[in-house]
């Protein structure tokens, strides 16, 4: 989704698209694909043997949870169910072949974490703010993502509105699709809360914990930031007015240095272990 958008379309047997809708799908993929990584920085800490073991088995309950939000929006789709709320018809341009493999994908992961946290003594976090070390960049975090996933769940439409004026409506055939990853970058938005408060409240407080997830945001931000050069590039070529990007840069830029200002003040060190 990041670095090879066209690849990964074909393997799934998409159609290609050209003019602004190939640029304004490639635009919301590579969102979406950020986001991804981000789950996968998370996981790749917590799963190092130096992290809190009950840390670590909230870290596969969000992870079940998450993948099964992702198995339930899919699987709407793929059987055009009509649940309202939720994209259920299948864009022209995506087989739904593509769809019911990730059903299957998506199940064995939900089914893997589920019986990772069963194996970690099921802990049921009691869903909390972060407190302790590092809780107020990471409340920050949540607020910022709760504004982004919200609206992108919520009111998509809306939203790029304030961002893209008029792009998607001239996307062509380009359209459902990007509508249906819009869908899915709010709620991978959601998802990061929801394991972020799961992981952080399974030990309230707990110093390590809140560092390590903290630091996936600021990792997570900072390729966000690269983000704003693509945009500048984009602008350029396509001549699209983004009318809010000096203060969405702005937002990201202020949000990424006081939560990385607050990190590097924090004495932990991430010990990785030889399983690692």
């Amino acid at each position: 989704m990041l670095f090879f958008p066209e690849k990964m379309m074909e393997a799934y047997k998409g159609a290609p698209f050209t003019g602004d809708g190939k640029t304004m799908f490639l635009y919301v993929f590579g969102m979406m694909g950020l986001l991804m990584a981000h789950g996968a920085m998370m996981n790749a800490t917590m799963r190092l043997d130096s992290a809190n073991a009950t840390a670590r088995g909230a870290t596969c309950l969000a992870n079940a949870i998450g993948w099964g939000i992702f198995l339930c929006i899919d699987t709407v789709l793929a059987f055009e169910l009509p649940v309202p709320f939720f994209t259920n018809v299948i864009p022209n341009s995506m087989p739904s072949e593509g769809l019911k493999a990730n059903l299957v994908i998506f199940a064995a992961i939900v089914g893997i974490n589920v019986l990772g946290w069963k194996d970690a003594g099921s802990p049921k976090p009691n869903v909390a703010l972060p407190t302790g070390v590092m809780a107020l960049p990471l409340k920050i975090l949540i607020a910022d993502a709760l504004f982004w996933g919200g609206g992108c769940v919520l009111a998509p439409t809306k939203m790029f509105d304030m961002y893209l004026p008029g792009v998607i409506a001239k996307s062509g055939a380009a359209q459902p699709m990007i509508w249906m990853i819009i869908e899915r970058v709010g709620w991978s938005v959601v998802t990061a809360i929801i394991s972020t408060t799961l992981i952080t409240s399974a030990v309230p407080g707990d110093a390590d914990t809140n560092y390590r997830i903290a630091r996936s945001f600021v990792y997570r931000n900072f390729m966000f930031l690269g983000f704003v050069s693509r945009d500048n590039v984009i602008r350029a070529a396509t001549g699209w007015t983004m009318p809010l990007a000096v203060q969405s840069s702005v937002q990201m830029f202020g949000i990424t240095l006081f939560c990385a200002t607050q990190l590097g003040a924090v004495n932990i060190t991430v010990r990785k272990t030889k399983s690692a």
